[in-house]
């Protein structure tokens, strides 16, 4: 097949691990035979690194779409800028679309970039798939109905002028979601995809060598944490909803209760410049030992996994699935996790994690506790969970997954062109 991809965002610019996961697909599609192009957008006033040259790691990369706000910038109807860079992601979109002829067009996150290059491809007559890695496509959205006048006007000015930029311009016939919950999350929201196929996603497990025993624990498992503190990471974005602040006070809480060598935080990431010095000066006022490592390139996370005795992922929203629990668990890392969104359907509490209430400092304590007195309910945890991702969520699973459905699309376009 010849695939044109569609993402807001791609390597090397990204924000988050579904970024990084669509370069990856994209390499595996490429490495069993299919031709892969991908149209993404410049990353509005971000400079292109020395040496891109349009190929990144062997896909060609057309970095021609245009933003209507910056990535780091709050949400903003903005409909009138809007509509002038769905006009021209339209025709940048149709540009490309003629020039390579894919066999069919795959559309990742449209956030930011409007849905004009997604109408494009639905115009072009070629099959096209949409993956829905989270609830983005509910920002293009109608104004809700209300019998005030300006909510009214609002509301048929969204259905009338500025259709071509909402979600309701999509046919939106071929969706893959990523989880139940996020399927769940845009049918609620009015979207209409109840036909979409749940795919998971997984990731490359050979990039994760397994921490065995003997590695994370050289002295025996008996007096595994008797000369050292219990090492603890979170990687992830910095902001409230994360709930990297729960993880901060659960921290001091049982530095409090155990002493200060009981633990060792490590936060890795970057957000909010308000919401990090929150959580600098909630440290600085217990006795825990957090160090805030910033934002780390992707091809040191396995390291950073295999280092630590424990990934906390303490998110308060409902995350739409949970690409950096595979890569812990693949590491042989074990989870302490929320579980309200996409990650909770794989988690299961005292199986392969421990799940902690979401915003519960003293639920978050209470389980990191548990893995203090016991490092053996830790090494159940980490082999049951290494188990479920070399089983369940590997990279090869997920694309085999995708280029089944496309590939399914395609034969059926096929047949229909040649059938009287």
């Amino acid at each position: 097949m010849r695939i044109l991809v569609i993402s807001n965002l791609y390597p090397p610019h990204f924000l988050g691990g579904y970024e990084i996961l669509c370069h990856q697909v994209n390499q595996v599609f490429q490495a069993r035979g299919h031709e892969v192009v991908a149209l993404t957008s410049d990353f509005r006033n971000m400079s292109i690194p020395d040496g891109d040259t349009g190929v990144h790691e062997g896909i060609p990369v057309h970095r021609d779409l245009e933003t209507y706000l910056p990535f780091n910038a709050p949400a903003s109807p903005a409909k009138l800028v809007r509509m002038r860079v769905a006009r021209a992601n339209q025709h940048t979109a149709g540009r490309l679309i003629r020039a390579v002829q894919p066999d069919i067009i795959f559309v990742w996150s449209q956030l930011r970039v409007t849905v004009g290059a997604a109408l494009a491809a639905e115009a072009s007559g070629i099959p096209v798939v949409y993956t829905m890695n989270d609830d983005h496509l509910a920002g293009y959205g109608f104004g809700h109905f209300g019998l005030r006048p300006a909510t009214l006007a609002h509301c048929i000015a969204d259905r009338l002028l500025f259709r071509g930029i909402t979600y309701g311009a999509l046919r939106l016939e071929n969706v893959t979601c990523i989880s139940e919950c996020v399927k769940k999350d845009l049918v609620d929201q009015n979207i209409p995809i109840q036909d979409a196929r749940v795919i998971y996603q997984g990731i490359p497990i050979e990039r994760f060598p397994l921490a065995t025993a003997a590695d994370r624990y050289p002295a025996g498992i008996e007096n595994a944490l008797e000369n050292r503190p219990l090492r603890i990471l979170y990687v992830g974005q910095l902001h409230p909803y994360k709930g990297v602040h729960t993880l901060v006070e659960a921290a001091v809480r049982v530095a409090e209760r155990r002493g200060r060598r009981a633990l060792e935080v490590t936060i890795v990431g970057g957000g909010a410049e308000e919401y990090v010095g929150e959580l600098r000066r909630a440290a600085s006022r217990g006795c825990a030992a957090v160090a805030f490592a910033g934002k780390q390139p992707h091809h040191r996370m396995a390291a950073l996994y295999r280092d630590h005795d424990v990934f906390v992922f303490p998110s308060i929203w409902r995350e739409p699935f949970g690409l950096t629990h595979l890569e812990a668990m693949a590491s042989g890392t074990p989870v302490v996790s929320t579980a309200d969104g996409g990650h909770g359907e794989f988690l299961v509490d005292g199986e392969n994690a421990l799940v902690f209430t979401k915003d519960d400092a003293g639920s978050l304590a209470a389980a990191l506790e548990k893995i203090l007195d016991d490092p053996g309910l830790a090494l159940r945890l980490a082999g049951a969970a290494r188990t479920m991702v070399e089983t369940r969520f590997t990279l090869d699973r997920y694309v085999s997954d995708l280029e089944s459905y496309l590939q399914e699309l395609v034969n059926r376009c096929v047949t229909e062109l040649v059938t009287p």
